[in-house]
Parts: structure tokens; sequence; C-alpha cells
């Protein structure tokens, strides 16, 4: 059958270029897309930054502008204010609703928290919750995190 041969001779012919072909492929740097390889010499790229990370970065910054101030030169926070709502604060700890706030315990106050940054005598004193405000040394939020 002569024209069975021909047909394999064609085939093994389209076989072998397409086997030398695919090995140029790569060698010329195409891809299917048509797009040029990138060369190893460029830089990884910089690892990004998580949400907390930012954050803790954003809160280190306001940390230190609100100790950069003098306890004095800070305005007393209001129990109306939004940040001072989400957070439960009350301006005396005494007045705290036990039955809303369970985590609270008695004695718990601003001045035992880590949280707050006035003296140890201090009536009122900056608090990293509520950055670039004084809180009262009697006062209590969720947020209270007692000293060690």
């Amino acid at each position: 059958m002569p024209g069975e041969n021909g047909l394999n001779q064609s085939r093994r012919t389209f076989v072998r270029y397409l086997g030398s072909s695919s090995v140029l492929v790569p060698f010329l740097g195409l891809t299917a897309c048509g797009k040029p390889q990138a060369t190893a010499t460029a830089a990884p790229p910089a690892p990004a930054r998580s949400p907390a990370t930012a954050m803790d970065a954003d809160a280190g910054q306001v940390a230190n502008t609100t100790l950069a101030m003098s306890g004095s030169d800070l305005p007393h926070i209001s129990a109306d204010d939004p940040a001072a709502r989400a957070v439960g604060f009350s301006l005396d700890a005494n007045t705290v609703d036990r039955a809303r706030y369970p985590e609270h315990l008695k004695g718990q106050s601003c001045r035992k928290c880590v949280q707050f940054k006035g003296g140890p005598t201090d009536a009122w004193g900056p608090c990293m919750v509520f950055a670039g405000k004084q809180v009262p040394a009697g006062g209590w939020c969720t947020s209270f995190a007692a000293r060690v």
C-alpha cells in the first residue's frame, strides 16, 4: 500500500518538525500569551503589610503623639463621645452597668489599666484607647487591661 507509506512518512516529518519547534519556543522566550518572560534580575516584590500590622504602626504613631503632649494640654473625654460609647466607657467605674458589662470587676478603673498614661496621683490622664483625649483615673471601658 504505497499511499499508506507516504502518509506515514509525512506524519513522521510533521512530528519531527513539531518536536524541534517545541524546543525552540521556550528558548526564544515565547509564551502561550506571546509575552516575553521576565528576567531573573528583577527584585522580589516587597512583602505586603497585613492590616493588623498597619493598624499597629498607626496606633504607635498616635501613641507617640499623645504622649508627647502633656496631660493638661489634652481635652477631657465625654461619655457622649462616639469612641467612648463604642467601648462602653463610663466616667465612673462604680456606676458601670454590671448586667450589660459582666466583664467589669470590682476595683477595675482607668488608673489600674495599661492604657492609662497618667501619673499615679493624677485625676485625669492620657489614654491609648482615646488618642488625644484624657480620661478620668476612676473611669472604665471594655478595653481595660490590668497592669501587671
